[in-house]
Order: C-alpha cells, then structure tokens, then sequence
C-alpha cells in the first residue's frame, strides 16, 4: 500500500489494456512502473521496486529506460484549481491559405506565452486548441484577447472557460470556482 492507504495491485486488465494502448511496446513491468508514477511521479526506484516485486537495479533499469525512449516524463503539474485560478480552452481554426511558415511562429508565440500551458494540434473542424490560464476570469478574458488581437491567421476561435475538472489524470478533482 502507498501512503494514502492505495493498494498497489493492478488487475490483469489493466496491465492488458496498457500494453494494447502502447501496441506491445510496454512489458508487464514497463506498465506497473508507469501506473506507479502516474499515481506518485516522486517514488524512488527501491519503492518502484518494492511495489513490483522487482529488484532495485531492474526498476530502475525499466524506469530508465521509459525515460530514455520518451515514453514516461516525470514533470511537476500546476494544479490551477488548489490557487482559484482560471482556465480556459481556446480552439482556432486557421484561414486555408496561411502559409505554413506563419502558422509554424504563432505556435513558437504560443509555446514562450507563459499563460499557456499547453497546446495541442488537431484534426477536423479546428486546427489547435491553446490552453490558456489567469488569476481570474476577467484577467484570463483579458489575456485571451491581447494574444489573439489583430491574428489575420485566425478564421475562427472558440473560447471555453474551464468551470469544472471532475477527473485530471488518476485524480478526482474539484474546482474552487463552483
């Protein structure tokens, strides 16, 4: 068990469908050792190998390796919602005839924007959606506007305001703002 009182045991078809998701690039181990750090990104190799069943220099071989073929990235998430912040999805759809290259430094804009914090490409009506966040909707409102202003690239925008995260991750959340 974990320090929340978690059992660390996964059912067959968890293991299963993780290595179906991954297309049989992940082993057994490679899935325990990814539930375990989406679960507790800050769990050291002898817990890893503890909760595996595994030896220290086995975990730490497999988590190494996960690592090293970008498969798992241990990061730190700002948890807006624990500070009353706001949150919004922003998705774009580009003008047709933007050329690549212009479209290309909006997403570098994008990516240097400290108030974005992710970005995601997508197919069908929208291209991206741009993950904005402020201390409160009216700043969020704000901050929205003065990155979009005067983008001729921009055919059309769609703003939603985050109100509610029922789940982020493996994590039942609850927002401050409802």
């Amino acid at each position: 068990m974990n320090k929340e009182g978690k059992s660390w045991k996964w059912s067959k078809e968890d293991i299963a469908f993780w290595k179906e998701m991954s297309k049989g690039e992940l082993s057994d181990l490679d899935v325990k050792i990814y539930l375990a750090l989406r679960e507790n990104g800050r769990l050291p190799d002898t817990e890893l190998a503890r909760i595996t069943g595994v030896s220290v220099p086995t975990a730490r071989r497999h988590r190494m390796s996960l690592q090293e073929k970008g498969y798992v990235q241990i990061m730190a998430l700002f948890i807006f919602e624990e500070f009353g912040l706001a949150s919004a999805d922003v998705i774009l759809k580009f003008k047709e005839d933007v050329p690549k290259e212009e479209i290309e430094e909006f997403i570098t804009e994008a990516i240097n924007n400290k108030k974005i914090f992710e970005i995601d490409e997508y197919l069908g009506e929208y291209d991206i959606v741009l993950k904005f966040f402020d201390k409160d909707f009216k700043d969020l409102k704000k901050t929205i506007d003065d990155f979009l202003e005067g983008r001729s690239i921009i055919q059309k925008k769609l703003i939603l305001p985050a109100v509610s995260s029922p789940k982020l991750f493996t994590k039942r959340m609850k927002y401050k703002h409802v």
